[in-house]
């Protein structure tokens, strides 16, 4: 059992924002979302689909297991996940994302999300001087414009791809509707065969059919846990584990510690992330969001 009590508090929180994108890029982009915070800050991010992120003001850093690459000063593309990383802001700051759904990376990234899987690029790579344009008007804007600012680039983008497949956006329902539990049911529920699923799964989501099931049974027990720490841990997980035992090593191997050292620390940023998200868009986590 977790106790709240037990969770340190601080008296100087972030400010964190969430916001829908306009109707039509609701398939695409899961969230805008932003974060400023007046002191430093680190917290722990949690195995999630494709974003964009921007360092409007302050040094921010984000580490993940395995990886050396640098974070960017301005806009950089953070691949789909399946472990935690460390972000860190060395003092006051402001930064600004956008989710992507696999979809949205299908259309608006257009190449293989098993290439960026836990990985981080320069934005201008991917948009050349328009990213710097954007990263540039999105310094000089409010809360409200970063939205705005978004809306309009991104739905010209969208406007100019090709159609993504529409296979894609069947895959990701049946991950996030949570009843599946074996890629054999995986594949039949989308009358796929395994090899077809996987490589699909490869290419627009970046992980196996297994690892991707996996990864949507912990964030489903993520979520289910949210702040209901005075609850035994085994009244709260997904059916898919086998006991406590079984939670507790996956928890390891995605968020780097145990659930009692992770709900122990401070979450600042994380904690209120889960709240204001699952107030604006129905899921506290980016990977369990349904596309609208």
């Amino acid at each position: 059992m977790f106790s709240a009590n037990d969770v340190q508090t601080r008296n100087v929180l972030p400010d964190v924002h969430f916001a829908l994108p306009a109707p039509q890029l609701r398939p695409l982009i899961t969230t805008y979302y932003g974060v400023s915070t007046p002191v430093a800050l680190e917290d722990h991010l949690h195995p999630e689909w494709g974003n964009i992120r921007f360092t409007i003001t302050g040094e921010w850093t984000v580490e993940r297991p395995g990886s050396t690459d640098p974070t960017g000063t301005r806009g950089a593309l953070f691949g789909p996940t399946d472990r935690t990383a460390n972000v860190r802001s060395a003092g006051p700051g402001r930064t600004v994302g956008v989710g992507l759904t696999a979809m949205g990376w299908a259309t608006l990234v257009q190449q293989s999300a098993h290439e960026h899987a836990n990985r981080i690029h320069d934005l201008a790579d991917i948009y050349g001087p328009s990213a710097e344009r954007l990263w540039a008007d999105l310094c000089a804007s409010d809360w409200e414009g970063c939205c705005a600012l978004f809306d309009r680039f991104f739905g010209k983008l969208a406007v100019a791809a090709p159609p993504p497949e529409p296979l894609i956006e069947r895959v990701q329902q049946a991950l996030v509707s949570g009843n599946i539990d074996t890629v054999q049911d995986f594949a039949d529920e989308l009358a796929l065969t395994e090899r077809t699923l996987a490589r699909l799964c490869q290419r627009a989501f970046g992980f196996s059919p297994k690892q991707l099931l996996r990864r949507q049974r912990f964030l489903r027990t993520l979520a289910q846990i949210g702040d209901r720490l005075d609850q035994p841990l085994a009244t709260l997980l997904d059916g898919g584990y086998y006991d406590q035992s079984h939670f507790i090593r996956e928890f390891r191997a995605y968020m780097g510690m145990t659930p009692l050292a992770y709900f122990n620390s401070p979450r600042q940023m994380m904690r209120r992330a889960g709240a204001e998200r699952l107030r604006t868009a129905g899921a506290r986590v980016q990977g369990l969001h349904q596309q609208g």
